[in-house]
Protein backbone atom coordinates (compact mmCIF):
# COMPACT_ATOMS: atom_id res chain seq x y z
CA UNK A 1 0.00 0.00 0.00
CA UNK A 2 1.53 3.56 -1.08
CA UNK A 3 1.70 6.19 1.33
CA UNK A 4 -0.55 8.34 -0.23
CA UNK A 5 -3.36 5.51 1.21
CA UNK A 6 -2.34 6.55 4.72
CA UNK A 7 -1.47 8.94 7.07
CA UNK A 8 0.53 8.92 10.65
CA UNK A 9 -1.41 8.87 14.27
CA UNK A 10 1.20 9.20 17.35
CA UNK A 11 1.00 6.54 19.71
CA UNK A 12 1.27 8.98 22.20
CA UNK A 13 -2.34 9.77 21.81
CA UNK A 14 -3.16 6.26 20.39
CA UNK A 15 -2.00 4.71 23.62
CA UNK A 16 -4.27 6.94 25.74
CA UNK A 17 -7.52 7.42 23.97
CA UNK A 18 -9.00 4.13 25.61
CA UNK A 19 -8.40 6.19 28.68
CA UNK A 20 -9.94 9.65 27.30
CA UNK A 21 -13.10 8.49 25.30
CA UNK A 22 -16.44 7.22 26.80
CA UNK A 23 -19.04 5.24 25.98
CA UNK A 24 -21.97 7.80 26.59
CA UNK A 25 -22.79 10.21 23.93
CA UNK A 26 -22.98 13.05 26.05
CA UNK A 27 -19.96 12.69 28.70
CA UNK A 28 -19.53 16.39 29.58
CA UNK A 29 -20.15 16.23 33.30
CA UNK A 30 -19.49 18.70 35.83
CA UNK A 31 -16.15 19.24 37.40
CA UNK A 32 -16.08 17.49 40.42
CA UNK A 33 -12.75 16.82 42.54
CA UNK A 34 -10.75 13.46 41.61
CA UNK A 35 -13.04 13.24 38.28
CA UNK A 36 -11.47 13.29 35.53
CA UNK A 37 -13.75 14.61 32.09
CA UNK A 38 -14.28 11.70 29.62
CA UNK A 39 -14.40 12.80 26.19
CA UNK A 40 -17.30 11.46 23.44
CA UNK A 41 -16.37 8.93 20.63
CA UNK A 42 -16.89 11.25 18.28
CA UNK A 43 -13.63 13.54 19.09
CA UNK A 44 -11.63 10.49 18.88
CA UNK A 45 -12.90 9.95 15.11
CA UNK A 46 -12.38 13.72 14.81
CA UNK A 47 -9.13 13.69 15.82
CA UNK A 48 -7.75 11.20 13.71
CA UNK A 49 -8.87 13.04 11.19
CA UNK A 50 -6.82 16.23 12.05
CA UNK A 51 -4.02 13.90 12.19
CA UNK A 52 -4.80 13.26 8.63
CA UNK A 53 -4.39 16.75 7.74
CA UNK A 54 -1.42 17.27 8.96
CA UNK A 55 1.65 18.11 6.63
CA UNK A 56 4.19 14.98 7.12
CA UNK A 57 6.99 17.02 6.81
CA UNK A 58 6.57 20.04 9.00
CA UNK A 59 3.50 17.80 11.14
CA UNK A 60 3.29 21.38 13.75
CA UNK A 61 2.88 23.07 11.16
CA UNK A 62 -0.40 25.12 11.14
CA UNK A 63 -3.00 23.82 9.35
CA UNK A 64 -5.56 25.50 7.60
CA UNK A 65 -9.46 23.69 5.92
CA UNK A 66 -12.41 23.97 6.70
CA UNK A 67 -15.84 22.34 8.94
CA UNK A 68 -16.83 21.16 5.28
CA UNK A 69 -13.36 19.70 4.43
CA UNK A 70 -13.60 17.85 8.15
CA UNK A 71 -16.87 16.51 7.31
CA UNK A 72 -16.14 15.20 3.77
CA UNK A 73 -12.92 13.93 5.51
CA UNK A 74 -14.79 11.94 8.15
CA UNK A 75 -17.16 10.36 5.85
CA UNK A 76 -20.60 12.16 6.18
CA UNK A 77 -23.03 12.45 3.75
CA UNK A 78 -24.64 15.37 2.04
CA UNK A 79 -28.10 16.47 1.57
CA UNK A 80 -30.03 17.97 -0.85
CA UNK A 81 -30.71 21.91 0.66
CA UNK A 82 -33.98 23.61 -0.29
CA UNK A 83 -32.47 27.12 1.38
CA UNK A 84 -29.70 26.66 -1.43
CA UNK A 85 -31.97 26.04 -4.56
CA UNK A 86 -31.24 22.47 -4.63
CA UNK A 87 -27.46 22.46 -3.90
CA UNK A 88 -26.18 19.44 -1.92
CA UNK A 89 -24.76 20.51 1.62
CA UNK A 90 -23.73 18.90 5.25
CA UNK A 91 -27.08 19.13 7.81
CA UNK A 92 -26.13 21.92 10.19
CA UNK A 93 -26.47 19.31 13.03
CA UNK A 94 -23.40 18.08 11.50
CA UNK A 95 -21.21 21.12 11.18
CA UNK A 96 -22.63 21.86 15.41
CA UNK A 97 -21.27 18.64 16.13
CA UNK A 98 -18.31 18.87 14.53
CA UNK A 99 -17.61 22.39 15.88
CA UNK A 100 -18.34 20.73 19.91
CA UNK A 101 -15.32 18.35 18.84
CA UNK A 102 -13.12 21.11 18.60
CA UNK A 103 -14.22 23.15 20.65
CA UNK A 104 -13.38 19.96 23.41
CA UNK A 105 -10.15 19.37 22.14
CA UNK A 106 -9.18 22.86 22.25
CA UNK A 107 -10.42 23.30 25.72
CA UNK A 108 -9.83 19.95 27.57
CA UNK A 109 -6.77 19.23 29.43
CA UNK A 110 -5.37 15.77 29.73
CA UNK A 111 -3.13 14.59 32.01
CA UNK A 112 -1.41 11.16 32.30
CA UNK A 113 1.49 9.63 33.56
CA UNK A 114 2.12 5.80 31.93
CA UNK A 115 5.50 3.52 31.58
CA UNK A 116 6.06 2.89 27.47
CA UNK A 117 9.41 1.81 26.13
CA UNK A 118 10.83 5.06 24.37
CA UNK A 119 14.02 6.45 23.76
CA UNK A 120 15.18 9.74 25.27
CA UNK A 121 18.08 12.10 23.84
CA UNK A 122 21.18 11.08 23.98
CA UNK A 123 20.57 7.34 24.82
CA UNK A 124 21.15 4.51 22.67
CA UNK A 125 18.86 2.03 24.36
CA UNK A 126 14.99 1.83 23.99
CA UNK A 127 13.75 1.30 27.60
CA UNK A 128 10.46 0.97 29.28
CA UNK A 129 10.80 4.72 31.10
CA UNK A 130 7.67 7.06 33.13
CA UNK A 131 5.85 9.30 30.43
CA UNK A 132 4.36 12.01 31.88
CA UNK A 133 2.18 14.26 29.35
CA UNK A 134 -0.32 16.74 30.43
CA UNK A 135 -1.67 19.15 27.60
CA UNK A 136 -4.87 20.13 25.53
CA UNK A 137 -4.88 17.88 22.12
CA UNK A 138 -4.91 21.09 20.25
CA UNK A 139 -2.52 23.84 21.31
CA UNK A 140 -4.40 26.54 18.77
CA UNK A 141 -7.24 26.79 17.11
CA UNK A 142 -8.85 29.84 15.83
CA UNK A 143 -11.63 31.02 13.19
CA UNK A 144 -10.16 32.51 9.75
CA UNK A 145 -11.56 35.18 7.78
CA UNK A 146 -11.35 36.69 4.39
CA UNK A 147 -8.46 38.61 3.40
CA UNK A 148 -8.21 42.37 4.61
CA UNK A 149 -10.25 41.46 7.46
CA UNK A 150 -9.51 41.76 11.08
CA UNK A 151 -8.94 38.45 12.86
CA UNK A 152 -11.75 38.38 15.83
CA UNK A 153 -8.69 37.81 18.12
CA UNK A 154 -7.52 41.58 17.33
CA UNK A 155 -10.59 42.97 17.86
CA UNK A 156 -11.82 44.99 20.90
CA UNK A 157 -14.18 43.26 23.25
CA UNK A 158 -17.06 45.24 22.25
CA UNK A 159 -16.53 43.75 18.59
CA UNK A 160 -16.68 40.38 19.53
CA UNK A 161 -17.56 37.17 21.09
CA UNK A 162 -16.50 33.80 22.78
CA UNK A 163 -18.13 30.86 20.97
CA UNK A 164 -16.79 28.31 23.28
CA UNK A 165 -19.29 25.98 24.09
CA UNK A 166 -16.66 24.76 27.28
CA UNK A 167 -16.71 28.48 28.53
CA UNK A 168 -18.76 27.88 31.88
CA UNK A 169 -17.86 24.23 32.40
CA UNK A 170 -14.51 24.01 32.79
CA UNK A 171 -12.52 26.40 35.13
CA UNK A 172 -9.75 27.38 32.51
CA UNK A 173 -11.84 27.24 29.17
CA UNK A 174 -9.52 29.60 27.09
CA UNK A 175 -11.48 31.60 24.62
CA UNK A 176 -12.37 31.03 20.63
CA UNK A 177 -13.26 34.48 19.21
CA UNK A 178 -15.86 35.38 16.55
CA UNK A 179 -16.35 38.98 14.91
CA UNK A 180 -20.17 39.66 16.01
CA UNK A 181 -20.11 41.77 12.86
CA UNK A 182 -18.75 41.46 9.20
CA UNK A 183 -18.25 38.66 7.02
CA UNK A 184 -18.41 35.35 8.10
CA UNK A 185 -15.43 33.01 8.69
CA UNK A 186 -14.40 31.19 5.57
CA UNK A 187 -11.74 28.48 7.67
CA UNK A 188 -10.11 27.78 10.62
CA UNK A 189 -6.79 27.05 11.59
CA UNK A 190 -5.21 24.40 14.42
CA UNK A 191 -2.00 22.39 15.67
CA UNK A 192 -1.79 19.79 17.38
CA UNK A 193 0.18 19.63 20.32
CA UNK A 194 4.14 18.62 19.45
CA UNK A 195 3.70 16.45 22.04
CA UNK A 196 0.97 14.79 20.56
CA UNK A 197 3.40 14.55 17.05
CA UNK A 198 6.81 13.52 18.27
CA UNK A 199 6.42 10.07 16.64
CA UNK A 200 5.77 12.12 13.37
CA UNK A 201 8.76 14.42 13.28
CA UNK A 202 10.99 11.43 15.22
CA UNK A 203 12.37 14.14 17.82
CA UNK A 204 13.00 12.09 20.49
CA UNK A 205 11.24 11.41 23.24
CA UNK A 206 8.99 9.42 21.25
CA UNK A 207 7.27 6.33 21.12
CA UNK A 208 6.28 6.16 17.74
CA UNK A 209 3.55 6.29 15.09
CA UNK A 210 0.66 3.86 13.44
CA UNK A 211 -0.23 4.09 10.11
CA UNK A 212 -3.97 4.48 9.60
CA UNK A 213 -5.82 4.05 6.27
CA UNK A 214 -7.65 6.78 5.15
CA UNK A 215 -10.67 4.35 4.36
CA UNK A 216 -11.12 4.25 8.10
CA UNK A 217 -13.33 7.03 7.46
CA UNK A 218 -15.28 4.75 5.54
CA UNK A 219 -15.91 2.78 8.73
CA UNK A 220 -17.01 5.61 10.99
CA UNK A 221 -20.73 5.51 10.31
CA UNK A 222 -20.81 1.80 11.34
CA UNK A 223 -18.54 1.82 14.47
CA UNK A 224 -18.37 5.69 15.52
CA UNK A 225 -21.24 4.99 17.87
CA UNK A 226 -19.59 1.67 18.92
CA UNK A 227 -17.09 3.25 21.35
CA UNK A 228 -16.02 -0.77 22.04
CA UNK A 229 -15.79 -1.41 18.43
CA UNK A 230 -13.69 1.39 17.71
CA UNK A 231 -11.06 0.76 20.28
CA UNK A 232 -11.35 -3.00 18.99
CA UNK A 233 -10.73 -1.92 15.34
CA UNK A 234 -7.47 0.35 16.08
CA UNK A 235 -5.88 -2.18 18.04
CA UNK A 236 -6.67 -4.73 15.21
CA UNK A 237 -5.45 -2.04 12.50
CA UNK A 238 -2.36 -1.62 15.03
CA UNK A 239 -0.88 -5.37 15.05
CA UNK A 240 2.31 -6.26 13.36
CA UNK A 241 1.22 -9.27 12.91
CA UNK A 242 -1.04 -10.54 10.42
CA UNK A 243 -2.41 -13.60 12.34
CA UNK A 244 -2.58 -13.70 16.23
CA UNK A 245 -4.29 -15.53 18.89
CA UNK A 246 -5.51 -13.11 21.95
CA UNK A 247 -7.11 -13.86 25.57
CA UNK A 248 -10.36 -12.14 25.30
CA UNK A 249 -10.34 -10.99 28.74
CA UNK A 250 -6.43 -9.27 28.60
CA UNK A 251 -7.75 -7.42 25.56
CA UNK A 252 -10.42 -6.10 27.76
CA UNK A 253 -8.40 -4.95 30.34
CA UNK A 254 -5.46 -3.64 27.59
CA UNK A 255 -8.62 -1.18 25.65
CA UNK A 256 -9.78 -0.59 29.30
CA UNK A 257 -12.96 -1.40 28.88
CA UNK A 258 -15.28 -2.08 31.22
CA UNK A 259 -13.97 -4.48 33.80
CA UNK A 260 -16.62 -4.53 36.05
CA UNK A 261 -19.62 -6.24 33.72
CA UNK A 262 -16.94 -9.30 31.90
CA UNK A 263 -19.33 -11.50 30.28
CA UNK A 264 -21.13 -8.58 29.03
CA UNK A 265 -18.07 -6.88 27.45
CA UNK A 266 -16.62 -10.29 26.12
CA UNK A 267 -20.24 -10.36 23.66
CA UNK A 268 -19.01 -6.77 22.93
CA UNK A 269 -15.64 -7.85 21.70
CA UNK A 270 -17.30 -11.03 19.85
CA UNK A 271 -19.44 -8.88 18.08
CA UNK A 272 -17.41 -6.17 17.55
CA UNK A 273 -14.79 -8.91 15.37
CA UNK A 274 -18.08 -10.03 13.54
CA UNK A 275 -18.22 -5.95 12.13
CA UNK A 276 -14.80 -6.33 11.41
CA UNK A 277 -15.14 -9.12 9.62
CA UNK A 278 -18.77 -7.54 7.56
CA UNK A 279 -16.56 -4.84 6.83
CA UNK A 280 -13.05 -6.96 5.32
CA UNK A 281 -11.07 -5.53 8.35
CA UNK A 282 -10.28 -9.17 8.88
CA UNK A 283 -10.52 -12.35 6.64
CA UNK A 284 -11.27 -14.48 9.92
CA UNK A 285 -11.70 -15.08 13.20
CA UNK A 286 -12.35 -17.84 15.43
CA UNK A 287 -13.20 -18.11 19.00
CA UNK A 288 -12.17 -21.11 21.12
CA UNK A 289 -14.55 -20.76 24.42
CA UNK A 290 -13.48 -22.19 27.57
CA UNK A 291 -17.12 -21.64 29.65
CA UNK A 292 -20.41 -20.35 29.13
CA UNK A 293 -19.39 -16.82 30.89
CA UNK A 294 -17.73 -16.47 27.16
CA UNK A 295 -13.94 -16.83 28.49
CA UNK A 296 -11.19 -17.89 25.74
CA UNK A 297 -9.10 -16.89 23.16
CA UNK A 298 -9.77 -15.07 19.59
CA UNK A 299 -7.68 -15.66 16.91
CA UNK A 300 -8.13 -13.92 13.47
CA UNK A 301 -6.67 -13.11 10.72
CA UNK A 302 -6.06 -9.18 9.08
CA UNK A 303 -7.32 -8.42 5.57
CA UNK A 304 -4.23 -7.28 3.87
CA UNK A 305 -5.48 -4.03 2.78
CA UNK A 306 -5.44 -3.63 6.55
CA UNK A 307 -2.32 -4.65 7.02
CA UNK A 308 -0.46 -1.46 7.19
CA UNK A 309 1.57 -1.51 10.84
CA UNK A 310 5.45 -1.01 10.04
CA UNK A 311 7.45 -2.86 13.11
CA UNK A 312 10.61 -0.49 12.20
CA UNK A 313 7.90 2.76 12.89
CA UNK A 314 6.28 1.79 16.20
CA UNK A 315 7.36 1.55 19.62
CA UNK A 316 5.29 -1.39 21.36
CA UNK A 317 4.50 -1.60 24.68
CA UNK A 318 6.37 -4.33 26.34
CA UNK A 319 5.32 -6.14 28.94
CA UNK A 320 6.07 -5.86 32.80
CA UNK A 321 9.74 -7.76 33.22
CA UNK A 322 10.22 -7.79 29.90
CA UNK A 323 14.13 -6.81 28.98
CA UNK A 324 15.05 -3.78 27.15
CA UNK A 325 16.09 -4.29 23.88
CA UNK A 326 18.56 -2.69 21.79
CA UNK A 327 17.86 -0.42 19.33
Amino acid sequence: MTKTKNFKVDNLWLQRTPTIITAKLNPLQPILPGINLRLPAFDEWASYALYSLLDPENPTAPVYTTPTKLLERLGFARVISSALAGYETFPSDNYQMLEETLHRLYSVEIERFDYWRVRKPGQKRIRKQPVHYRGRFLTSYRLIYPEGVTPADFLPDEEREDINITKGLLPDSRPIWRAKDGPRPEGIEYQIDPELVRGLSKEDPHIGITRMPFKIFELRKTFGRNPTATRVLVWVMRQAANTMTRDIDGLIKELNLDTNHMKYMRNRVVNAFGLLKRERVVEAYLINYEDSAGRGEITFTKSKDWYLTDPEEGLPDLPEGTEDNES
